[in-house]
Order: C-alpha cells, then structure tokens, then sequence
C-alpha cells in the first residue's frame, strides 16, 4: 500500500455526528479497497474513541472540534484522532480485571479494551492545543492477531 495524503473529516462535538464518521470510513474504504475486516476495526475504534471524546472530554458541556486524519503508510492505516477537550491519555488507562460473574460487570473501560484488540498500536500526546491520539491498523492483519 503507497502511502497516500492524509484525508480528514472535522466533526463538531455532538453524538449526531457520528453517522458522518461512519459514512467517511466507508468511503476511505472504497477509495483504498480495504478488506471488510479492515473496515470494521477502523470503524469500531473510531466509533468507540469519537464517543467517548464526546460524551467525556468536555464536562461542562461546551462544544469544540474533533479532527480526524488518515493516509496508509507501509502495509497499514495510520488514523489520528486531535481534539481540545481535556486532557486523558487511553493508552494509560488501568483495565478493570474481568468479573467472573455478569452481575459484576462494570462498563467502565469497556471501550478501550475493545481498542486495545482490534488496533494494531495506539500512541498518545498532549500538546499545547489538546489530545492527539494516534492509531495503526494493519492491513494484513491474521484473524488471531
């Protein structure tokens, strides 16, 4: 896979504008021919991150924006995710050990470990302007791993 330049979607902080999102992975898609594995991955973790930005980056309820860039680089798709809310590195976190029983359960973390599994690596920073979050896939991926 050549690498390609990055294409970008800006979305404002609303949860009605994830079917943009998806919509934008499903083009990505068919302009680089990603296999349907591929596109689920992609699709999943971004879908789970964006949520996630939304509903806990800005807890006073303002707005702001997310920018979302992808180009394929060497055998993968590199996705980075930038936003100005505040400051929370995923990479991080401290997964909840599993219940053994489903009432037990806590939907804290939840979102991440699903990223954990189906990205490749992941990498965060801070910067001066906010979080930059970025995610590889790749292509070829086996079904184990």
């Amino acid at each position: 896979m050549a690498t390609e330049p990055p294409s970008q979607i800006v979305l404002q902080t609303r949860l009605t504008q994830l079917p943009q999102l998806e919509h934008w992975v499903h083009s990505l898609a068919g302009q680089f021919a990603w296999p349907p594995p591929l596109v689920h991955r992609i699709d999943l973790c971004l879908t789970e991150l964006v949520t996630n930005i939304i509903s806990y980056g800005y807890p006073a309820g303002g707005g702001g924006a997310i920018s979302v860039r992808c180009w394929a680089q060497a055998e993968q798709v590199v996705l980075r995710i930038d936003d100005d809310g505040s400051a929370f590195d995923p990479t991080s976190y401290a997964l909840p050990g599993l219940p053994t029983l489903l009432a037990d359960a806590s939907s804290a973390g939840r979102g991440i470990r699903l990223v954990r599994h189906f990205s490749d690596e992941w990498h965060y920073r801070r910067s001066a302007v906010g979080n930059e979050l970025t995610l590889k896939f790749r292509s070829h991926r086996t079904a184990t791993g």
